[in-house]
């Protein structure tokens, strides 16, 4: 989607993951979904940006002129036509290393706040 909006659609799917399963779904249930989340985001991102064609059909209906446009600057500045960089690669690549982090987060998250049985 966007670097604006991913991080903030993976801490609510890791959170709404911790919090509507049941304990026994927790741990390597929550690796493989977590994981499966996050290279989902992962490939529609990476192709987004580097303007798959496939991926055209996603960012298109917001405005966005290329797919790097749309990465990097939905929901506030898009529209205009930017063009890849080294120093705009550089920052898709550290913002795309961060995924995994933020559906950890959101699920660590979800975890504190479960209610807690009174066994």
């Amino acid at each position: 989607m966007s670097f604006f909006a991913d991080p903030v659609l993976l801490l609510a799917d890791g959170e709404l993951y911790a919090r509507a399963l049941p304990e026994s779904a927790q741990g390597g249930g929550a690796k493989l979904v977590g994981g499966a989340t996050v290279a989902s985001f992962l490939a529609v991102g990476i192709s987004s940006y580097l303007d798959a064609k496939w991926a055209r059909s996603l960012w298109k209906p917001f405005g966005a002129k290329t797919g790097a446009d749309f990465m990097l600057a939905w929901p506030f500045a898009h529209g205009t036509r930017r063009r890849r960089t080294a120093r705009s690669d550089a920052i898709a690549a550290a913002a795309f290393a961060t995924y995994p982090l933020w559906w950890w987060l959101g699920w660590d998250h979800g975890r504190r706040r479960r209610p807690r049985s009174s066994a």
